[in-house]
C-alpha cells in the first residue's frame, strides 16, 4: 500500500462539545436524568426555558452533540410551554427523525410510538396522544395541506435549519404566515386563542439571517464543553480521495491509540468501495493489531443497519464509520476520536434547460468551509480529537462559505403543487431566498402538462389528488391515469418499486454475471418498468408462501435487494390506502396486457419521452437534451421511442428507468395535452 504524503499540521481551528453515549434502554429513571444533566445544553436549561416562554420565535444556535435536538423538546414538554399540544421537531433526513425519536423515547422510558413518535415518508410511528413528534420537513409540509395553520401543534421546532433544504425553506415561509394568524388577537380577546411558538435551531453561527427573517427574533447561543481538535492537511491535492482516505485510515489504525474513526465520503458508491477495501486490507494486518469493525452510514440505509454505528465498540477493537454528510449534523455518533475528511459531497442540482424540461444532476463537488468545520467538530467530543483532511490548506481557503440553498438549485414542481394546495403562489411567497425563476417556470409548465393546474394556473381536482400521493407529481399522474385505464394494480406496484431508496437488483450487469442472469430471468421485452414489475410480483408470491429465511435465500439467489423489496411492499401498502381514499380502485388489473401500463407511463412522463436519432442517441421530444440509455437498463437495442423515469447527468447524459414505446403513443398523448398551450 502506497504511503500518504506527510500531513501538515494546521493550528487548532475549532473546538467541539462533548457528547455522552446514549443510555441503554434498560437504564432507570435516575440514570437517565443523570445522563441528561451531563449534556452541555443542561448548563443553560433555566435561561433557555425562560427565553422560550417569553418569545414566540427563538433562534437557538449550538453545535451538534450539545444535546439540543433531544433535550429542547423535552424541556418544552416538561415546562408546559406547549400547553398540552404536540411538539413537532423537524429533521431534514429520515435517519435523523427515527434515531432521535428512539433516543428520546429511551430517555423518557416510554415505548417508541406512544408519547414520543416519528413521521417520515412511508413510515409513521405515533398515536393521538403523542406529545413529541420527530418529523421530516417534507412530511410537515404535507400536513400543511390538510391543516394550513398546523393547529394540532403548540410548538414547532425547525432543527438543522442551516442546511436550508427545500422543504425547510417552505416551512420557514409558512410559519411566518401562520404565526401572524395564530398569534394575532381576535376581536374581543386579550390573548391569542391558539398561540404557536417556533424554535429555529442551527449548528452554525450564521443565524442572524433567521433572526432577521422573523423580525429580529431572540438569538440564544448554547456553549458546550470543548476539547481541542488538531487539524491536519495534506501538503498537496490527492488525485484519488478514496485511496487517500484508505491510506490515512491505516496510518491511524496502525500508529495511533484507540478511538473510533469517522470518514466522510460523498455518496453510497464511494462508501461501498472503501468498505470493501478496508475489510480486504484489515484481514492482512499482522497478528496483534486490533480488529476493525466497518459500518456504512447513509440516508437510504435500513434502520437496522444504521443503528449499528451507535453500538459501543467492543473492547480491543476499533470502529470505522463511513458516512455521507448525514453525519455532519443530523446525528451524533459516540466514541469518535479521529475524523478523515475527503472534502467532497454529492450536490443535487436541477438544470431547467427549457421551459418544459429539466435535468437532475447529482455531482460530486467540494464541500463548503462551514461543512469542513462541522466535520472537524465531530472529533474529540469525549476528549482531544484529530481531523485529517486529505486536501491542502489552500483548498480549504478556496471553499465557498456555505453551499447554495436547495430552493435556488432544485426542481420546484412538487413544492409549487403543495403551495397551490394551500392557495399560495410560489412567486409571491415570502422565502428567505428567492427561488430560481427558470425552475419556477419549468415547474408551472410541468404541472400544466400533467393537468394539475389549468391555463389560469389554478389548482384542478386532479392536481389536488396528485398532491395527496407522496410521490413525484409525474408518478402521481401515472397512478391517476391507471384508475382510468384499468391497470391500477400493476401501476401502483411499478411506482412503489421505483420509489424505494436503493436499487432492487444487486450488482451491475456490466461486470456481474449473476446480476445479468437475474435480470434475464425477470426481463420483459418492453423494458425496465415491467421487468421490475415481474421481479416485484415474484417477490410478493415468495413472501406470501415462504418463511423469512426462505425469502432471504430466494432474494440472494436472484441478486435482489431484500431490504428494497420490503420497502417497496410498505410503499405499496400506503399508496393503495391513499388511492382508496381519493377514489381509485386499486384492484383493477390489466392482466397480461402491457399497453395500458405504458400508456399510463407516457401520460405521467410525457416530458420524459425521446425519439431515436440516426446516430443511435435519443433526443427529447419536449426539449433539446440528447442522451444514451443507462448501462443498467434492460433496454440496450435501438428503438424508435422510449419513455424514462429521469435523466441523470454524470460524465454523460443518461436516461434511467426506460421502457420502449411507439411514436404513435407519444403523438396521441401530445394531442391530448396540446390544448393547454
Amino acid at each position: 500500500m502506497a504511503s500518504l504524503p506527510p500531513l501538515k499540521r494546521k493550528k487548532q481551528e475549532a473546538g467541539c462539545e462533548t457528547s455522552k453515549k446514549r443510555p441503554p434502554s434498560h437504564v432507570g429513571h435516575t440514570a437517565r436524568s443523570s445522563y441528561r444533566d451531563e449534556l452541555p445544553i443542561a448548563q443553560g436549561k433555566p435561561e433557555i426555558i425562560r427565553e422560550l416562554q417569553r418569545n414566540s420565535v427563538t433562534i437557538l444556535v449550538g453545535e451538534t452533540g450539545s444535546g439540543k435536538s433531544t433535550q429542547i423538546p423535552q424541556y418544552i414538554l416538561e415546562a408546559g410551554i406547549s400547553r398540552g399540544k404536540c411538539i413537532a421537531i423537524t429533521q431534514p433526513r429520515r435517519v435523523g427523525a427515527t434515531s432521535l425519536a428512539a433516543r428520546v423515547a429511551t430517555e423518557r422510558g416510554v415505548p417508541l410510538g406512544t408519547s414520543v413518535g416519528y413521521s417520515i415518508r412511508f413510515d409513521e410511528n405515533y398515536c393521538p396522544s403523542t406529545k413529541i413528534k420527530f418529523i421530516t420537513d417534507g412530511m410537515l409540509v404535507r400536513e400543511l395541506i390538510s391543516d394550513a395553520l398546523l393547529s394540532h401543534y403548540g410548538v414547532i421546532i425547525i432543527d438543522e435549519a442551516h442546511e436550508r433544504t427545500l422543504r425547510t425553506d417552505v416551512l420557514l415561509a409558512s410559519l411566518k404566515r401562520i404565526l401572524q394568524r395564530r398569534n394575532g388577537l381576535p376581536l374581543g380577546h386579550d390573548q391569542p386563542t391558539n398561540p404557536l411558538k417556533v424554535v429555529i435551531m442551527s449548528a452554525t453561527l450564521d443565524a442572524r439571517r433567521f433572526s432577521d427573517f422573523f423580525g429580529g427574533a431572540e438569538l440564544i447561543y448554547v456553549k458546550g464543553r470543548q476539547y481541542a481538535v488538531r487539524i491536519f492537511h495534506t501538503p498537496a491535492g490527492q488525485p484519488d480521495f478514496v485511496e487517500a482516505a484508505l491510506r490515512t485510515f491505516f496510518q491511524i489504525h496502525t500508529s495511533n491509540s484507540a478511538g473510533d474513526v469517522l470518514i466522510f465520503l460523498p455518496g453510497q458508491e464511494e462508501i461501498e468501495n472503501l468498505l470493501s477495501s478496508i475489510n480486504f486490507y484489515a484481514r492482512q494486518l499482522p497478528q496483534g493489531v486490533m480488529p476493525v469493525l466497518v459500518y456504512p452510514m447513509y440516508s437510504s440505509l435500513h434502520p437496522s443497519q444504521q443503528s449499528k454505528v451507535f453500538e459501543p465498540t467492543p473492547y480491543g477493537s476499533r470502529k470505522c464509520i463511513l458516512a455521507t454528510n448525514i453525519a455532519e449534523t443530523s446525528i451524533t455518533i459516540p466514541g469518535i476520536k479521529y475524523v478523515i475528511d475527503t472534502g467532497k459531497c454529492k450536490e443535487k442540482r436541477y438544470v431547467a434547460k427549457e421551459a418544459s424540461s429539466g435535468v437532475d444532476t447529482l455531482l460530486t463537488r467540494d464541500i463548503s468551509r462551514s461543512s469542513a468545520m462541522q466535520r472537524a467538530g465531530r472529533a474529540g467530543r469525549e476528549g482531544e480529537g484529530f481531523c485529517f483532511r486529505v486536501y491542502p490548506m489552500h483548498a480549504f481557503d478556496s471553499m465557498v462559505p456555505a453551499l447554495e440553498p436547495e430552493i435556488c438549485r432544485c426542481d420546484l414542481t412538487a413544492v409549487i403543487l403543495e403551495l397551490k394546495c394551500l392557495g399560495l403562489d410560489v412567486e409571491g411567497h415570502d422565502f428567505m431566498d428567492d427561488p430560481d425563476e427558470e425552475a419556477v417556470h419549468s415547474g408551472l409548465t410541468t404541472l400544466s402538462i400533467l393537468g394539475a393546474i389549468d391555463k389560469h394556473q389554478n389548482l384542478t381536482d386532479a392536481g389536488r389528488k396528485m398532491a395527496e400521493l407522496p410521490v413525484d407529481p409525474k408518478f402521481a399522474r401515472t397512478i391517476l391515469a391507471s384508475g382510468e385505464l384499468g391497470c391500477s394494480k400493476e401501476v401502483i406496484d411499478v411506482v412503489s418499486a421505483f420509489s424505494v431508496s436503493s436499487r432492487l437488483f444487486l450488482g451491475t450487469p456490466s461486470n456481474d454475471s449473476a446480476a445479468v442472469d437475474a435480470r434475464e430471468k425477470f426481463k420483459h421485452p418492453s423494458g425496465d418498468h415491467c421487468t421490475i414489475l415481474n421481479a416485484f410480483r415474484a417477490y410478493q408470491e415468495v413472501v406470501s408462501s415462504a418463511s423469512s429465511g426462505a425469502t432471504k435465500s430466494w432474494c440472494a439467489a436472484n441478486s435482489l435487494n431484500e431490504r428494497a423489496l420490503s420497502e417497496a411492499m410498505e410503499i405499496r401498502r400506503q399508496l393503495r390506502k391513499i388511492c382508496g381514499r381519493i377514489g381509485i380502485n386499486t384492484d383493477i388489473s390489466c392482466g397480461s396486457q402491457v399497453q395500458p401500463i405504458l400508456r399510463c407511463l407516457v401520460l405521467g412522463l410525457v416530458q420524459n419521452t425521446a425519439f431515436v436519432q440516426p446516430n443511435g442517441l435519443y433526443k427529447q421530444v419536449m426539449g433539446s437534451s440528447v442522451m444514451k440509455i443507462h448501462p443498467g437498463s434492460v433496454v440496450q437495442m435501438s428503438h424508435p421511442a422510449i419513455v424514462y423515469n429521469e435523466l441523470v447527468l454524470t460524465t454523460q447524459m443518461y436516461a434511467r428507468g426506460v421502457s420502449v414505446i411507439s411514436k404513435a403513443e407519444v403523438s396521441s398523448v401530445f394531442s391530448h395535452i396540446s390544448h393547454k398551450f
